[in-house]
């Protein structure tokens, strides 16, 4: 018996389509009300945000509550009924990784907890904690278009026109061009210099050297920078079978790419320059003329975790290094991360991180430290995360007692798959686990669906 559809297909590498992604992101954007209420956090946008209401069996247990008491029986049939439903994932397998801890991070379930194997995106939960944690839930990018002096009453820019990018990984087009249009109709004619785009918010190779060269060119492996239009991929027609489809290319270089796309813009609407769009910094004297604001960083996560998007997770693997740290690359997002866990006093053994997406088959994460991981930052994460069998990437997962009690991240990689989240048990309350395998001879999906669901009757 099959415990996800398609199971299959979740044994291969995880790129699901942009097309998905994009469609996805409202889906991401279900949670936010709540997660917002749990982060405390303030937003100052006067857009209306989308709520949803926490199904029964999913309500937080009061502070107040006494916590769960696990006897010896209890435990003990936790590693039998495990133990059973790992068996034929395991059998063969190049490694494995499990842990399941309380809601206040005492283990529950071990076997080879300790040992570091690859997670693929289940690393996400790190970026995500990590960035809430630094740059807090109401976190905004800003997108901008700045100059020295304004426009002038003659609808001239003296100088040049910049537009600076701070990261924002959900930045469309459009966006953009509508920035254009409020240039235009604030009067905007001509540029006398050029326009700039500044990407120096965002440091490093704009693709990672630990991500193997079969994904270069997919979707799924778009460069990094600081100015990210459309997930800094092409959208285009391809016909496949008869069918016209969409396909999404990376661009070759995100920043060039960016410059060219927005002086066209700026030409479409009649707006003319003296010199071609280019690459460089503003002056720290420029006068903001226009500021576009991402949705709040608790939505982005939102959208980062329901559909595992790389580009997300690389974006605020960045913005986290030169938060904290001092450099915006992927050295100083991965030393920010590092220390987060630390403070936590969160168990790291065997750690190893090259990206922020868990795209890099070199990453090497134990159960021990997603699960205390998620154990601490329960009230941040919970919500963030999509329902098992319902929502996301998580979708396609045939639960059965689990089913509404289960929210995950999951992972795969052609011989990796991986789910990390909470379950609420029967009887216990709610609870973590990191489930991940690697190199296995079976069905580890469900293998992973079948211990869930005996973790959600205890």
């Amino acid at each position: 018996m099959s415990y996800v559809k398609n199971s299959a297909s979740f044994r291969r590498r995880s790129n699901r389509s942009r097309a998905r992604k994009r469609g996805a992101f409202t889906v991401g954007l279900l949670g936010f009300g709540l997660v917002w209420l749990i982060a405390h956090a303030h937003s100052t946008s006067s857009a209306p945000q989308a709520t949803v209401a926490t199904p029964p069996l999913l309500k937080p247990v009061p502070p107040s509550a006494p916590l769960p008491v696990w006897s010896g029986s209890d435990r003990s049939r936790v590693k039998k009924d495990l133990a059973s439903a790992f068996a034929p994932a395991i059998n063969g397998a190049a490694g494995w990784s499990f842990a399941v801890v309380d809601s206040v991070g005492r283990t529950l379930f071990d076997d080879r907890a300790n040992d570091a194997v690859a997670p693929a995106s289940a690393q996400k939960l790190i970026v995500a904690a990590s960035a809430l944690d630094a740059l807090g839930a109401g976190y905004r990018y800003h997108t901008i278009f700045a100059d020295r002096d304004g426009i002038g009453s003659d609808g001239r820019i003296a100088g040049d026109l910049w537009l600076i990018g701070s990261g924002d990984p959900s930045l469309q087009s459009q966006d953009v061009r509508n920035g254009v249009g409020t240039l235009w109709r604030s009067g905007l004619r001509r540029i006398d210099g050029s326009l700039r785009v500044d990407v120096s918010a965002l440091r490093g190779p704009e693709l990672n050297s630990h991500w193997e060269r079969r994904d270069n060119g997919q979707d799924y492996a778009a460069p990094v920078s600081a100015i990210s239009l459309d997930g800094n991929t092409i959208e285009s027609q391809q016909n496949a079978g008869g069918s016209e489809i969409k396909v999404w290319t990376p661009v070759a270089n995100a920043a060039q790419y960016a410059a060219t796309q927005a002086g066209a813009m700026l030409a479409a609407r009649g707006v003319s320059t003296a010199g071609r769009p280019s690459i460089a910094a503003a002056p720290l004297d420029a006068v903001v003329l226009w500021d576009h604001r991402s949705a709040p960083l608790a939505a982005l996560e939102a959208h980062m975790l329901f559909v595992s998007d790389n580009h997300y997770a690389e974006q605020l693997l960045r913005t986290v290094g030169g938060e904290i740290v001092g450099d915006s690359d992927d050295a100083g997002g991965i030393a920010a991360e590092e220390q987060f866990l630390q403070r936590l006093d969160v168990p790291m053994p065997g750690l190893r991180l090259y990206d922020g997406s868990g795209l890099s088959p070199d990453n090497r994460v134990a159960a021990i430290t997603l699960a205390r991981l998620l154990a601490q930052e329960e009230p941040k994460l919970y919500l963030l995360l999509p329902l098992g069998g319902r929502q996301g990437t998580l979708e396609d997962y045939d639960f059965t007692t689990a089913l509404g009690r289960v929210r995950a991240k999951s992972g795969h990689l052609s011989d990796v798959a991986a789910l990390a989240g909470y379950v609420t048990t029967m009887h216990h309350g709610r609870i973590a686990f990191a489930f991940i395998i690697n190199g296995s001879r079976g069905d580890p999906d469900a293998a992973i669906v079948r211990a869930v669901d005996r973790l959600a009757m205890l």
